[in-house]
């Protein structure tokens, strides 16, 4: 009776000893495997960031054409409306003559 409880112990302590064996090898089989599947993300989350500054350049690069834009379109109008208004001040004769602006 005593036997098979030693006996049982014994395959219990071989198969943890097995169960350790085959852990480790296992590891050492895939941790090229691991090492490769991080090296892959870290390049493509430096991509990613790469990615991100590249497009917060184009956004405030967009910006500042929009913004040059707006402002020599203001240039633009403020110059034609004065010279919409030159006309009035070409003929006029006197300064106490009263001239009524007519919008166009």
């Amino acid at each position: 009776m005593f036997y098979l409880v030693y006996i049982s112990g014994v395959i219990l302590l071989i198969s943890v000893v097995l169960f350790v064996f085959s852990a480790v090898s296992f590891r050492k089989e895939t941790k090229p495997t691991l090492d490769s599947i991080q090296s892959i993300q870290s390049r493509m989350q430096e991509e990613k960031e790469a990615i991100n500054v590249q497009n917060e350049n184009f956004k405030v690069k967009r910006m500042e054409i929009k913004n040059d834009l707006d402002w020599k379109k203001s240039v633009f109008t403020n110059t034609i409306n004065e010279l919409k208004r030159l006309p009035e001040t070409l003929f006029k004769t006197s300064s106490k003559q009263k001239t009524n602006y007519h919008p166009r």
